[in-house]
């Protein structure tokens, strides 16, 4: 009697593909920007006044499963740089790197990406569901299972319970802006950009999006880079690098506690009632000073006598009349090399 035979071992379940992922490098990125003044008269030839410049020597790396946030003061440059990465914008100076190459095709960067602006649009007459499957069906009019996309992408946002309301009823504003970031992840993008998506949010509202953004990159390895005003400290706790501009350069490049280590190397000690971006955003004057105040000039010694300093030289009288009629009087060759302004006193006559 023949052996029966073992049953054949059950298939190994299918493994899905390993998510693509992407590093985006900038590197010595600049832009700047020039006005024409167009002249009162007709015949008069426009004036273009010099360039100014946005961004100077901007670089970085924002990496897979991380959230870097670009954090600035109004006007250091934010959505500027946001608007270059998302290759909206030619950079005046520096590259773009995509996985360390040179990113020379904006099209296709835009078939891996989606920019989030700042103000939510959308169609009001629609729920939340509705906007999602109207969106879904103009991405793709061929898409079978719209319903399940759009079910998976609710619970994601955490925004189920919302799926029949309007946009225009019952929605807060942390709400809607989850709904234009939902819109965003329709074609599952790898690189996600946001401009402010907390603005104009209260506290518990930023922080749900802050949240659902950091869900998000975790679940698919997105690399996430977010502009943001002055973020609290539990939304910086979802936040992996800070990139911290003032007046279009670099100021810090890093984490937070390397943005504490940082200020503490140039003299400036964090309170305990402040984290060190709240401290570092406060202080940023005094940071990006590069030359220090001296409350007064020291004189150097004599030459004549090193122990000694120059004797100070008094003027009255008539000299003093004398020396502030000229204009082009040079004090170089009057007076000894190791002569500084500050000695000079002068002294009103009477």
């Amino acid at each position: 009697m023949e052996a029966e035979s073992s049953p054949p071992p059950p298939p190994p379940p299918s493994q899905s593909p390993p998510l693509k992922t992407y590093k985006l490098t900038a590197s010595s990125i600049g832009y700047s920007k020039s006005t024409t003044i167009s002249p009162a008269l007709l015949f008069k030839p426009c004036k273009t006044t010099p360039p100014i410049n946005i961004l100077k020597d901007i670089s970085f790396t924002a990496y897979p499963s991380q959230i870097l946030a670009i954090v600035g003061p109004s006007g250091a440059g934010k959505s500027t740089l946001l608007d270059i990465l998302a290759a909206g914008t030619s950079p005046t100076s520096g590259t773009l790197l995509l996985n360390s190459l040179p990113l020379h095709n904006p099209s296709s960067f835009r078939k891996i990406s989606a920019y989030v602006p700042q103000h939510d649009c959308c169609l009001p007459q629609l729920t939340v569901s509705e906007t999602f499957a109207f969106s879904a069906r103009l991405l793709n009019p061929k898409l079978a299972d719209v319903s399940c996309i759009v079910d998976c992408l609710l619970a994601e946002l955490r925004l189920t319970h919302l799926a029949h309301t309007r946009l225009t009823h019952g929605l807060s504003g942390g709400e809607r802006r989850r709904v234009s970031i939902g819109l965003s992840l329709l074609h599952d993008p790898a690189i996600l950009l946001l401009d402010e998506p907390t603005s104009g949010l209260d506290s518990n509202s930023a922080l749900n999006v802050m949240q659902t953004l950091r869900s998000i990159t975790d679940s698919r390895q997105r690399t996430v880079l977010l502009s943001i005003h002055q973020p609290s400290f539990k939304i910086l706790a979802t936040i992996d690098k800070i990139l911290l501009l003032s007046k279009g350069t670099v100021v810090h490049y890093g984490t937070l506690s390397s943005l504490e280590g940082f200020l503490l190397d140039n003299g400036f000690t964090v309170p305990p009632q402040l984290n060190s971006l709240e401290y570092a955003m406060e202080m940023l004057n005094q940071i990006t000073k590069k030359t220090p105040i001296t409350p007064c000039l020291e004189l150097p010694p004599s030459p004549i006598n090193p122990t000694s300093s120059v004797p100070e030289t008094k003027i009255t009288g008539e000299d003093s009349v004398k020396l502030e009629s000229r204009n082009d009087l040079d004090f170089s060759l009057s007076l000894s090399p190791s002569f500084s302004l500050p000695q000079l006193k002068l002294s009103q006559s009477s």
